[in-house]
């Protein structure tokens, strides 16, 4: 089971240690707790560094493997300091389903970071993700820099709608790495 949780902006690291200690201390199954973050490149002066960056400030995300999520202890994360609440459906649930589920999932399966990732674009053609974090995510593109190396993708996460730009390797034609 996935939760969302909303949490002080700036705040997100301090959030994500306490949650994780209060877990370790208190609950028996399998838990993962982290604030999903994506690495761009930046170039000054014709040097490309590397900079992390929040993929939803304010908003951590926690793994749970228990079997039902009336086990899961919201009252006492929601007493952490940082935590402004858990969020729930209409139905008063609170485990992410459909494209939230979706969604957590893929950037947990990404250790929490979005890195680099390999992008084949010719003139003409359809963008086409080839490795990386971001593979299958081609139908959700809305923008194309080349010259920045960066793509915009739309992300749907509840009722809120975000354009979040990456930075990928471009691919060429005449590249035979494909």
């Amino acid at each position: 089971m996935y939760f969302c949780l909303s949490c002080l902006t700036g705040k997100e690291s301090q959030a994500v240690e306490n949650v994780q200690k209060y877990l370790e201390e208190n609950i028996a199954e399998d838990f993962s707790v982290w604030f999903p973050q994506k690495i761009n490149r930046d170039k000054k002066k014709g040097v490309y560094t590397e900079h992390k960056f929040p993929l939803f400030p304010g908003y951590l995300f926690i793994y749970w493997g228990g079997e039902d999520e009336i086990n899961f202890p919201f009252h006492e994360i929601r007493k952490i300091p940082q935590i402004v609440k858990i969020l729930k459906y209409e139905n008063n649930s609170h485990a992410l389903l459909g494209s939230d589920y979706n969604f957590a999932h893929w950037i947990h399966e990404n250790d929490g970071e979005i890195k680099p990732s390999r992008v084949f674009c010719k003139e003409g053609s359809r963008l086409r993700i080839i490795s990386g974090p971001l593979v299958g995510m081609d139908a959700n593109v809305i923008k194309v820099d080349k010259h920045h190396k960066r793509i915009t993708l739309r992300f749907t996460v509840g009722d809120k709608t975000s354009d979040i730009s990456f930075s990928v390797d471009f691919i060429n034609t005449s590249t035979s790495v494909l």
